[in-house]
C-alpha cells in the first residue's frame, strides 16, 4: 500500500508540474537521476550519505556535514534532497561531493540507490522516513541514524496508527538523536532505547556566524550605525505588524527581509514608510553601474536618510540580524516558524506570530522572557514599546538570551560522537 501511494503521488505530481513551477523542478530534477547517481559514485567506496528535505532542514545539518569533511577530507560525502527548496539553492555546494535528489521511495529505487552507492553510514534529518530506503539500510546492515528529533503530540510514533514509525526507530536506527529532553523521555516512553540527547547543531552554526567578521556597505550606509529593528523570513501578516510600527514610529529604521521575493507585497512595504524606503537591489544594482561620483554621492545621501530598507536578497538574512536590537522572526501565522536562533545569537529579543509552538527555541524563550508571541498590532507595539523605552529590560533580555545560547551549544560535537565520526 505504501508504495502504491508512492506510485501515485510520483503520477500526481507529473500532471502538477504542467502548472507549478516548484513541482516541475521537483520532476524534471528526478530525470535520469538513478543512472546520474551510479555514474558519479562508481569505484567510491567508504561513502557517508545525508539525506535532508528542504533548506530547513539541511540548515540542522550542515554544521555536522561541515564537521564531516574537516574530520575526513579524504572520505566521499553524498547528500541528497528531497525538495527542490534545498536542492536548488545547494546543487553547487562545494563542502560535500554530490549532491542529488532523492529518486521516489520505490523498492526498486530504494534497491538500486542503495546497490549503488552501498554508504558506509547514513544520516537521515528530523522527518524524513522513507520506509524502503530505511529497509534496504537495514538489510544491507548500513549504520542509520537519525538527528534532530523533535516530538509533538502531533507526532505520528504516539499515534494510534504509528506503529510503523515506532519499529523503524527501535529496530533500524543505531541511534536516534533528540533535539531536547522532552522528545528523549518520549522516546524512551515509546520503548525506543537508542536514543542520545544531542540538541539542535543549527545553535553552532549560527553562533559561529555571528562571530565571524562580515560588512555589508549598503545596509551600514544606511543605518548610520544605530541599531534597527529587523523583520526576518517574514510572510504577508508579520509585514502588516511590522509596518504598524514603521508608520507610529518615524523616526526610528526598519529592515525587512522577507521569506518569498513576491513583488507586490515587496511594493506595499516599500509604499507603507512615512520618512523614505529603499530596496536593497536598487541600490547595489546602481553602484555596480559605473555612475558618477556626484551620482553616487546623492544616491548614498537618500539611502541613509531612509526610513525603511527591503533586503531581496536571499542568503544573508542570518548575518543582518547583526545590525539589529530586535527582531521580528517569520513564519507565525502559517504553521512554519523559521529560526529564531538566527536573531537570538545577536542578543535580539524575538517575537513571532501565534503559530510558534513548532519552534522549541521561541517556546523556551518565552518561557525565560525574552521571546514574545504577536497576534495584531496592539500585541506588536506593546512589545515594541517595552524594549524600546526600557534599556534595563532590553540588556536583561540580552543576558538571558547569551546564556542560553550558552547552555545549549555543542550539539555538533555530540552528534559526531553518537555517530562514531
Amino acid at each position: 500500500m505504501y508504495t502504491l501511494l508512492i506510485y501515485m503521488a510520483s503520477l500526481w505530481l507529473r500532471v502538477a508540474s504542467l502548472w507549478n513551477r516548484k513541482i516541475r523542478l521537483f520532476v524534471k530534477g528526478r530525470k535520469n537521476l538513478l543512472p546520474r547517481i551510479e555514474d558519479a559514485v562508481r569505484g567510491h567506496d567508504g561513502i557517508i550519505w545525508f539525506h535532508v528535505a528542504s533548506m530547513g532542514e539541511f540548515e540542522d545539518a550542515r554544521p555536522v556535514i561541515e564537521e564531516t569533511r574537516k574530520r575526513y577530507p579524504q572520505r566521499k560525502i553524498l547528500l541528497t534532497f528531497f525538495s527542490p527548496s534545498g536542492y536548488e539553492h545547494m546543487k553547487g555546494w562545494k563542502t560535500v561531493d554530490w549532491v542529488f535528489y532523492l529518486p521516489m521511495d520505490t523498492r526498486r529505487n530504494a534497491r538500486r540507490f542503495i546497490a549503488a552507492v552501498r554508504p558506509s553510514k547514513a544520516v537521515f534529518t528530523i522527518g524524513e522516513y522513507w520506509f524502503n530506503y530505511l529497509e534496504q539500510l537495514r538489510l544491507h546492515g548500513i549504520d542509520t541514524y537519525i538527528m534532530s528529533v523533535l516530538l509533538s503530540k502531533d507526532s505520528p510514533y504516539v499515534k494510534w496508527y504509528g506503529g510503523a514509525y515506532r519499529r523503524v526507530l527501535k529496530n533500524v536506527y543505531r541511534c536516534v538523536m533528540a533535539k531536547n529532553a522532552e522528545t528523549r523521555d518520549s522516546l524512551l516512553g515509546i520503548g525506543c532505547r537508542n536514543v542520545v540527547l544531542a540538541g539542535d547543531a543549527r545553535i553552532d552554526r549560527v553562533m559561529k556566524i555571528a562571530a565571524e567578521e562580515w560588512h555589508d556597505k549598503i545596509v551600514e550606509t544606511w543605518t548610520g550605525g544605530a541599531k534597527v529593528a529587523v523583520a526576518g523570513s517574514t510572510g504577508v501578516k508579520d509585514d502588516e505588524l511590522f509596518i504598524s510600527l514603521v508608520q507610529k514610529y518615524p523616526q526610528d529604521k526598519f529592515l525587512f527581509i522577507p521569506h518569498e521575493l513576491d513583488e507586490a507585497p515587496i511594493r506595499h512595504i516599500l509604499a507603507s514608510a512615512r520618512r523614505g524606503a529603499v530596496l536593497y537591489t536598487d541600490v547595489e544594482y546602481t553602484l555596480s553601474s559605473g555612475i558618477p561620483d556626484k551620482a553616487r554621492s546623492e544616491m548614498m545621501q537618500n539611502l541613509s536618510k531612509a526610513q525603511v530598507l527591503v533586503v531581496n536578497k536571499i542568503g544573508i538574512l542570518s548575518r543582518l540580524y547583526r545590525y539589529g536590537w530586535c527582531a521580528l522572526v517569520g513564519g507565525g501565522f502559517t504553521n512554519l516558524p523559521h529560526s529564531v536562533m538566527e536573531a537570538a545569537v545577536y542578543g535580539l529579543p524575538v517575537a513571532m506570530g501565534p503559530q510558534y509552538h513548532k519552534n522549541i527555541q521561541f517556546v523556551d524563550l518565552m518561557k525565560l522572557g525574552a521571546a514574545t508571541p504577536v497576534e495584531n498590532e496592539n500585541d506588536i507595539q506593546n512589545w515594541y514599546s517595552r524594549y524600546r523605552a526600557n534599556e534595563a529590560e532590553l540588556s536583561n533580555a540580552r543576558k538571558i538570551i547569551s546564556e542560553y545560547c550558552r547552555k545549549n551549544s555543542g550539539a555538533t560535537s555530540r552528534i559526531m560522537e553518537a555517530m562514531d565520526l
